[in-house]
């Protein structure tokens, strides 16, 4: 039933997952333009309806009616139901993957994920599930967050704070990210339980990467200034020993040669005087 949805002007292009507590997520194409979208349909048959139904319609208009900044958040462009179990937004998309697919997150992306989290914590609303499926990069390096708040009410968590969203975070930075083992253990040590605190946290990290990287580039330098320095001593040694040698070798062929005149003059002596 889910695969043939109608949901007017719309075809699947394909579904990215589902879990067991009723969301699937379909990236769809408009039939029109062309144009690719995000649909999250929620299955609502198992559940309380009408109070669940509520939540989710007063979650999603209050996505809208607060967030500002959609640098890193996708905009609802509708709010909307295929019947009386199944709701669906339809969400802006562009060209990507998700992290589930496209496997790790460069430094820069982290930075852009962890805004992410901040615009919505500063507007008051908790993610609740950061996870790989639902994190998208655009083939250009955007990095979108989809599936705000959706855990509290799909999946019955209503006491989910801040740091729930900070230790997913980490555990997708830990995982799916560039980052250095180190600087990963530092973040799970550290604990941090607020956005500025991992923030301060990962630029920390970034610093103490710079200098290691700028130690070991000075070092490397270093070696190699070293070892020029001993292949020029080693050439002019090789000339110095050769030169030497030039000299022997010319010193040895005079007195060779002396020698030689030196006899032939004595045999020259020798014939006259007999």
């Amino acid at each position: 039933m889910v695969l043939s949805l109608d949901i007017g002007g719309f075809d699947i292009k394909r579904k990215l997952y589902s879990n067991e507590f009723g969301l699937s997520v379909f990236e769809v194409v408009e039939q029109e333009t062309k144009r690719t979208y995000i649909l999250r349909l929620a299955d609502f048959s198992n559940k309380s309806m009408d109070f669940k139904k509520a939540q989710w319609n007063q979650l999603q208009e209050e996505y809208q009616r607060v967030i500002s900044d959609y640098s890193h958040l996708p905009r609802i462009l509708q709010l909307a139901k295929v019947d009386e179990d199944h709701l669906f937004i339809l969400l802006e998309c562009e060209e990507g993957l998700t992290l589930l697919e496209k496997g790790t997150l460069a430094s820069d992306e982290v930075k852009q994920l962890v805004t992410a989290v901040k615009h919505l914590h500063e507007k008051g609303i908790i993610h609740g599930s950061i996870s790989a499926e639902n994190i998208w990069i655009t083939s250009n390096g955007k990095v979108i967050l989809y599936g705000a708040g959706e855990a509290k009410i799909l999946e019955g968590k209503p006491r989910l704070g801040a740091v729930s969203d900070i230790r997913q975070l980490i555990k997708i930075i830990r995982m799916h990210s560039d980052i250095r083992e180190s600087a990963g253990e530092m973040l799970a040590i550290e604990d941090p339980t607020t956005v500025e605190e991992l923030e301060r946290l990962l630029a920390s990290a970034d610093r103490k990467i710079a200098i290691s990287d700028d130690n070991k580039l000075a070092s490397f330098f270093e070696r190699k200034s070293i070892g020029q320095k001993q292949e020029a001593d080693n050439k002019r040694q090789k000339k110095l020993s050769n030169q030497q040698g030039d000299t022997r070798k010319s010193r040895n062929r005079l007195i060779i040669l002396g020698g030689v005149v030196s006899l032939a003059l004595l045999f020259l002596l020798a014939y006259f005087l007999l």
